[in-house]
């Protein structure tokens, strides 16, 4: 009785170490690629808080939290030229789109839907009010309005993806009662 117990619980350890690196790669990939030329409506797509937010959705706040504050160091790291708000702003995102679905909603697919343009506009929120704080010029109101819309869409764009990436991983190594698209 105790070696299957073992056993169980040693492929647990293994699926969780295995979910948790392919998150941390994917989390790298992404601000790799955020951090490149690559346009969508004009502005960066935002491909690392698309996947911190399907993460936390995922895995849960911990899950979330962790990986937004990883994701937005990265992003600090290589993207930006200076001070950034990007790891508060990625870790509580992330953490909150661990934390919501468990009281709000349930967590599948179409919460996920519903979920997505609220932390698209956390994130818009966070992104105006930075650029207000270190803004002196009034031309710079202009060019904000021109690019609040497709950051929105951006958003939004970045999120169904990797919400699909994290979900086929997580639930593929998470166990059986997980593929039938009751995540636990």
């Amino acid at each position: 009785m105790t070696g299957t117990v073992d056993r169980k619980k040693e492929i647990r350890i293994w699926s969780h170490i295995f979910y948790v690196v392919f998150f941390s790669l994917f989390v790298l990939f992404c601000t790799i690629l955020q951090c490149s030329d690559i346009k969508l409506f004009g502005v960066l797509p935002e491909l690392t808080f698309g996947t911190v937010c399907a993460i936390g959705f995922v895995a849960k706040e911990k899950y979330g939290g962790i990986f937004g504050l990883c994701g937005g160091v990265l992003v600090m790291a290589l993207g930006s030229s200076g001070v950034s708000l990007a790891p508060v702003l990625y870790t509580l995102c992330g953490y909150l789109a661990g934390a919501l679905p468990g009281i709000v909603l349930r967590r599948n697919f179409l919460s996920y839907l519903i979920f997505t343009p609220i932390m698209a506009v956390i994130h818009i929120f966070f992104t105006f009010v930075y650029y207000v704080i270190i803004s002196k010029s009034p031309q710079m109101w202009g060019q904000m309005g021109k690019l609040i819309i497709p950051e929105f869409f951006s958003c939004i764009i970045c999120m169904i993806p990797a919400y699909f990436a994290v979900w086929s991983v997580y639930t593929l190594f998470k166990g059986k009662n997980n593929r039938k698209g009751s995540l636990k």
